[in-house]
């Protein structure tokens, strides 16, 4: 079915949960916004993403995903939705409420029930969602740009917090899943190097499920650093890494902020899989451990390590890939706040 851009003027963009699926997702909604300039687009989303829509031109209304709801209590929901008439729906959760909630162009059924196929190909998460607009007929542009935005009142505090301390290094040690998170041991270690070695000024980020980690990093750290966990918030990342030169991080969040800013990334990855989630930014590596059995996407390592094989990366292999990066960065001009 073709769509009349004409008879778009109402779009509901129905997004994931967790703050890196959510970036991940921004691309699509900045399309549409480019092919529905004069759309207004209410957005369902996590409530990590509430900060990320809200204040868009284009938004009309934010709402956070309701969890755990009962059969009988998403029926109000549909209805509500049912009354709003949207012209055009986008659901990267891949449920039935587009077609529900009786709107003009929305994913056909059988695009939704091949959907598992559809997944078996092993592409980025960006490039996937973008595909679900292949599938009405919405042309993407090349390339698809992140959104995040920047808030005016975040750039004094920047430069406060981070003043001229050199080349600009963000560690994030943290992770939702323990087998993810790089030992903080490591990090301190690597940090240490790259600020007595080469001059790097070292920055620790992370939310408040990280704090434990980040204190392990912040005990083993000889070097000076300046300590962001929980002190930004995703727009304040955002501008963080503006004024950096390079992410080191394992599979989380930060990552795909990185690639939304275009800093390079050192990404650690061992359970999951790198092609589907990796960093997108030029000069970006990954460093992954010497074993056949990943990426396994597992919750648990199957073979009863307790916290997986990202233990097995060293310090001098993350340390290496880091400094070659560097090597051919320039340090970070002033920016202009």
């Amino acid at each position: 079915m073709k769509i009349d851009e004409k008879k778009v003027k109402s779009i509901l963009f129905v997004t994931l949960n967790n703050l890196g699926d959510i970036i991940l997702t921004t691309p699509v909604f900045l399309e549409l916004c480019r092919n529905f300039p004069g759309a207004v687009i209410d957005v369902m989303t996590g409530s990590a993403g509430e900060e990320i829509f809200v204040s868009h031109r284009a938004v009309r209304r934010v709402d956070k995903h309701r969890r755990r709801l009962s059969v009988l209590q998403r029926i109000p929901v549909v209805r509500a939705l049912r009354k709003k008439r949207y012209d055009l729906v986008i659901d990267l959760k891949n449920s039935l409420l587009p077609n529900l909630i009786g709107a003009r162009y929305h994913r056909s059924l059988m695009s939704l029930i091949l959907e598992p196929v559809k997944r078996k190909i092993r592409r980025h998460k960006k490039e996937e969602h973008l595909a679900r607009l292949a599938d009405l007929g919405i042309e993407a542009s090349v390339p698809s740009d992140f959104y995040i935005p920047e808030a005016e009142e975040n750039k004094k505090y920047i430069c406060e917090v981070m003043g001229s301390r050199g080349k600009a290094v963000i560690l994030n040690p943290g992770s939702k899943s323990h087998l993810k998170r790089w030992p903080a041991e490591k990090f301190a270690e690597l940090g240490d190097r790259l600020s007595s070695e080469l001059g790097c000024g070292i920055f620790l980020i992370g939310n408040e499920a990280d704090k434990e980690v980040v204190e392990r990093v912040k005990r083993g750290m000889k070097s000076p650093f300046v300590d962001l966990c929980c002190r930004t918030s995703v727009s304040c990342l955002y501008s963080v890494m503006k004024r950096s030169v390079l992410v080191v991080t394992g599979d989380s969040a930060p990552l795909h902020v990185a690639s939304a800013v275009g800093v390079p990334a050192v990404a650690i990855f061992a359970s999951t899989d790198e092609v589907r989630y990796g960093p997108l930014s030029a000069g970006s590596e990954v460093v992954v451990p010497a074993v056949e059995c990943r990426p396994c996407n597992l919750a648990n390592c199957a073979l009863g390590r307790e916290n997986g094989c990202i233990t097995d990366i060293g310090t001098e292999e993350v340390y290496s890939v880091a400094k070659e990066i560097l090597e051919f960065i320039a340090p970070p001009t002033s920016v202009g706040y």
